[in-house]
């Protein structure tokens, strides 16, 4: 008989304790996986590719994810922002936690499928000047933030001249003189190139995130 009410007393036990509510918990902490796409270049003669040196960049850059983190304190307010930020690209996005194979040609759908942020850079090339931008999707397909950056192309103007000075020996002694050629300024145009400094700025603007990409229960009140 004490057996049986052991028993009893155990599984009465068992069954008040509360549920795991991951529902609640997805409220109170938000898990942010940003992948960084491949950038989409356009040169001056309308044939397109990607950047290796830009794409490096870019990763860089957008792994410093201080701003975001302030951001999103900024909008929990006057309560701290509980969660993490996680940013991946084309070489370890299979090691993100909500990964599955999917063709990340096409970066955005991949991001709805699993679930992640998505970053894409749209570079186009002038002659006389080049736009960077960046746009920043949420889990949803959403543009929650956009950057642009403009490079210009510079001119240089080198002056040409060339001063002569003739020193002569005669009967009254030495002299000299000068002569002064000047020809026509050389002008050299420099090409508008993307630099660290467009990407690194940037980032300020694409981190400046709406409110509705914080899905805590903080952003929701």
């Amino acid at each position: 008989m004490f057996l049986i009410f052991l028993y009893a007393f155990f599984n009465i036990s068992y069954a008040e304790q509360p549920k795991y509510n991951n529902k609640k918990e997805d409220q109170d902490y938000q898990v942010i996986q940003i992948y960084v796409d491949l950038s989409y270049v356009v040169a001056p003669d309308g044939s397109n590719g990607t950047s290796a040196p830009l794409n490096a960049l870019i990763s860089h850059y957008a792994s410093i994810d201080s701003l975001l983190k302030y951001k999103m304190n900024r909008h929990t307010a006057p309560n701290d922002w509980k969660g993490e930020i996680n940013v991946y690209d084309w070489n370890n996005v299979k090691y993100m936690p909500t990964y599955k194979e999917c063709d990340y040609s096409d970066a955005l759908k991949c991001g709805i499928q699993n679930n992640h942020w998505t970053l894409k850079t749209h570079v186009v090339v002038g002659e006389k000047f080049s736009v960077f931008t960046q746009k920043l999707y949420d889990n949803k397909g959403r543009i929650i933030s956009n950057a642009e950056r403009t490079a210009w192309g510079k001119v240089r103007w080198k002056p040409r001249w060339k001063l002569t000075r003739i020193k002569e020996q005669s009967a009254f002694g030495g002299a000299s003189k000068e002569i002064f050629e000047q020809w026509p300024a050389q002008i050299e145009e420099l090409p508008p190139l993307i630099t660290p400094y467009h990407v690194g700025q940037a980032r300020f603007s694409i981190y400046e995130i709406k409110k509705s990409a914080c899905s805590i229960k903080s952003c929701k009140d």
